[in-house]
């Protein structure tokens, strides 16, 4: 019988680690293939241990700054749409107030807390998931990662190298750390090749217009570029 999995994606570490997967393939920026990140994960730790693993579930932690910040979340919103409508991620999103310096860190504090009570939470519910992918390095997740493996589950933790190759600095991450992690560690950046989106040309019809165009567009809702170019007229 497979063993069931659930990927929990701290947004903020992922986020800060991408310069380094990108720089594995020489380049400044790619798209990150999302859909195909967890199935990714499973598949290597499945090579990793010989067994079969399920993917049950995907939660995508991350923040958006307040309405009261007065910044244009448009893009952010948009993004968090794509992981749920195209990519079945399941996201828990906090409005923050936007901070710099210290105020920055207190910020991504909303998406520790919420990580690490959903990973707890859903190990102790019976047959929910068998091993937990946590898509962070993070030394803050160490407690939560003691009592998941102290309700009977297996942890996989996923880490990046440093931009030179080496492995982070030891006692810096949760990689080396006792009682975190039933598996050698994943790294981000050994599989960037695997992880950059790959966009195909393709055609596809108009949702406003019913017009047949070639795009590489991958989203659910496909505009022709006649239409786009009305919408943003009117606007």
């Amino acid at each position: 019988m497979a063993l069931k999995a659930m990927v929990f994606i701290d947004g903020a570490w992922l986020y800060r680690s991408r310069a380094t997967v990108f720089a594995k393939l020489g380049e400044e920026n790619f798209e990150v293939d999302y859909a195909r990140l967890p199935r990714l994960l499973c598949e290597e730790l499945a090579n990793a241990i010989d067994e079969d693993i399920s993917l049950v579930r995907t939660l995508y932690f991350g923040t958006i700054p307040s309405a009261r910040s007065s910044f244009n979340t448009g893009k952010q919103r948009a993004f968090y749409d794509f992981l749920e409508a195209t990519c079945h991620y399941e996201t828990h999103i906090h409005e923050v107030e936007v901070g710099y310096g210290e105020n920055s860190l207190a910020d991504e504090a909303w998406v520790s807390m919420s990580l690490a009570s959903s990973i707890l939470y859903y190990a102790a519910i019976p047959s929910v998931y068998d091993v937990a992918l946590l898509v962070s390095d993070n030394l803050v997740y160490a407690p939560a990662l003691y009592a998941v493996r102290k309700l009977g589950k297996r942890t996989q933790v996923v880490s990046i190298h440093t931009p030179e190759g080496t492995e982070q600095p030891a006692g810096t991450t949760l990689v080396g750390k006792g009682r975190v992690m039933d598996f050698a560690p994943i790294y981000l950046d050994d599989h960037a090749a695997e992880m950059k989106l790959v966009r195909e040309l393709r055609k596809r019809i108009c949702k406003q217009c019913g017009r047949e165009e070639e795009t590489t567009w991958a989203g659910t809702d496909f505009f022709c570029s006649e239409c786009r170019g009305k919408h943003h007229r009117r606007d």
